[in-house]
């Protein structure tokens, strides 16, 4: 009995997953869901309250640094409220350069979704500060929730975060965005094959991109990312979105 334990014991700690620390593991679930693995995105330009509008989304991020070895690519579809609030679904796919890193070599799809609330859109402040009376400012708060089957060793991924990005535009016309998405975020157990959570981690991301370019709905941005924990890197990637405008 004593040595079936033993050979048991040997095994679980043999188990890629197993042999992972907490922190590595919440590192590794949290770039493998949306939310680590594509780029961060800026809120959507405030639009009439008379329509919703539709939104289609296509991004892709790569991981610089330590979690190097990382890249994805995804496209969603959101549902802008009255011109306000946000709701969408993302759906991609993540794959790893297996000479890139020393854990197990793992490509999977990655799902999410959230939702992004308007607390504050206006602009008079700071367009003062710029001398630009068309500048916009737009505060919200977001939740989002991501999961990612067979991510890590056959298991599966799951996390959910919260946040509150802040968006300004400026100038008429094509119009220059910069953003920031401040964030915390955790690793939760997923309903099926996945593990108990492990803790919440910092994100803060920031980006700067294009509006109207070219068309009126047609928006451009190139984000980066960190996740602030031991081992992580430095995300990077594109945004592309197309407003469906009445």
């Amino acid at each position: 009995m004593t040595s079936t334990r033993w050979i048991l014991a040997a095994l679980l700690f043999a188990h890629p997953v197993a042999a992972q620390t907490a922190g590595e593991l919440h590192l590794r679930r949290l770039l493998s869901v949306p939310l680590g693995a594509l780029p961060p995105l800026a809120m959507l330009m405030p639009a009439s309250r008379n329509h919703n509008y539709w939104v289609g989304r296509l991004q892709a991020g790569t991981q610089l640094g330590p979690s190097g070895g990382l890249a994805a690519v995804g496209g969603g579809i959101d549902l802008q409220w009255r011109g306000g609030s946000v709701f969408g679904i993302t759906g991609g796919y993540q794959r790893e350069r297996c000479e890139a890193t020393v854990s197990d070599c793992e490509s999977h799809p990655l799902f999410g979704a959230r939702a992004r609330f308007n607390i504050v859109t206006g602009g008079p402040t700071f367009a003062r500060l710029v001398g630009d009376n068309s500048a916009t400012t737009t505060v919200g708060t977001e939740i989002g929730f991501g999961h990612a089957p067979n991510a890590i060793s056959g298991r599966n991924a799951c996390a959910f975060d919260l946040g509150m990005p802040v968006s300004i535009s400026l100038f008429q016309g094509m119009r220059l965005l910069t953003f920031v998405t401040p964030a915390l975020a955790w690793d939760v157990r997923c309903p099926l094959a996945g593990s108990v959570g492990t803790g919440a981690s910092t994100v803060l991301g920031a980006g700067i991109g294009l509006q109207q370019l070219g068309k009126r709905g047609l928006d451009v941005s190139l984000g980066a990312q960190r996740i602030f924990r031991r081992g992580a890197g430095l995300q990077v990637g594109i945004n592309v979105t197309y407003v469906r405008l009445h």
